[in-house]
Parts: C-alpha cells; sequence; structure tokens
C-alpha cells in the first residue's frame, strides 16, 4: 500500500511539472509576442504619409495650365479636374506651338511642398518637378505634356475616391 500512494505521488508530481512546464513555455511565448509588440509599436517610428503628399485645401494651390500636348480641350479638361479637386487654376495656355514629351510642374515660388501636392495629385513623379522662381501671382506652372492622358486618367481616380 504504500507502494502505490509513493506511485500515486510520484505520478502528481510528473503531472505537476509537465504542468509547470507547459505553463513555463506558455509565459515565454506571451512575453515574445508582447516584446515584439513594444519594440513594433514604440521603438520603431512609423511610417507617416509626407504632408506633401496630401491632397490640399480648396484654393490653397494657384496654377496655371501650359498646352504642350497639341489638345486644347484635354486641357480644359485636366484645368476642370483640378478645379474639383480644390486647386485654384488661374490662367490656362491651351496651345504653346511646341510638344513636351512630358509633363511637368514648374514650381514658381520655392516652396516644395506645393509643387509635391501637385505632382501627387496628377500622378507625375518629384523628378519631373523643375524650381523656377518668377514673381508671378500662381505658385506653380502645370505644363502638359504628351503623356497628358495619364494625368486626367490619374485625377479622375483620385476624384472618385
Amino acid at each position: 500500500m504504500a507502494k502505490t500512494q509513493q506511485n500515486k505521488i510520484h505520478s502528481e508530481n510528473q503531472r505537476l511539472k509537465k504542468t509547470l512546464k507547459v505553463f513555463d513555455w506558455a509565459v515565454i511565448i506571451v512575453l515574445t509576442f508582447v516584446g515584439f509588440f513594444i519594440v513594433g509599436k514604440y521603438l520603431i517610428p512609423e511610417k507617416e504619409e509626407p504632408f506633401s503628399r496630401r491632397i490640399p485645401d480648396k484654393g490653397a494651390i494657384k496654377v496655371e495650365l501650359f498646352g504642350g500636348c497639341g489638345k486644347g480641350q484635354d486641357v480644359l479638361k485636366i484645368a476642370e479636374l483640378l478645379r474639383e479637386m480644390g486647386v485654384d487654376v488661374v490662367d490656362i495656355k491651351q496651345e504653346s506651338g511646341y510638344l513636351y514629351p512630358s509633363s511637368l510642374i514648374v514650381d514658381r515660388v520655392g516652396n516644395a511642398t506645393v509643387a509635391e501636392s501637385l505632382a501627387y495629385l496628377t500622378g507625375l513623379p518629384d523628378d519631373r518637378i523643375i524650381l523656377q522662381r518668377y514673381e508671378l501671382m500662381v505658385d506653380a506652372t502645370i505644363v502638359v505634356g504628351l503623356d497628358y492622358l495619364t494625368i486626367i486618367k490619374k485625377l479622375k481616380g483620385k476624384y472618385k475616391t
């Protein structure tokens, strides 16, 4: 009888040791996940969208359009879409006499935020921004090149969303 009681105690001790092992591993796993969460949340900075990539407030940006694509009606369509998005289009030159292979954004006041916002709205890459300061009443000039259809598609897509 003493032997069976010792076996019972021994088996209970074994069960308790197994339970403690499982509990220890569960605690280790939970603490690992908590550690990863803390590192991810507090130690790694969030990648925020820069302010320049946000859509501007209505009337905050004044631009002129310069047609360099040979399609005056499409330049007017781009002006209409920009106005719907809140950009103040103050002047439109439909035909320039020259054809530009790519559209450009000419920063007229030296405000990179404005030019980058326009690049974001029109879907143009940042390498198409040119700084050229003049005493003009506009923040930027958008030269509409032969890739005007991509600008129209980008503006229509952004306006619908």
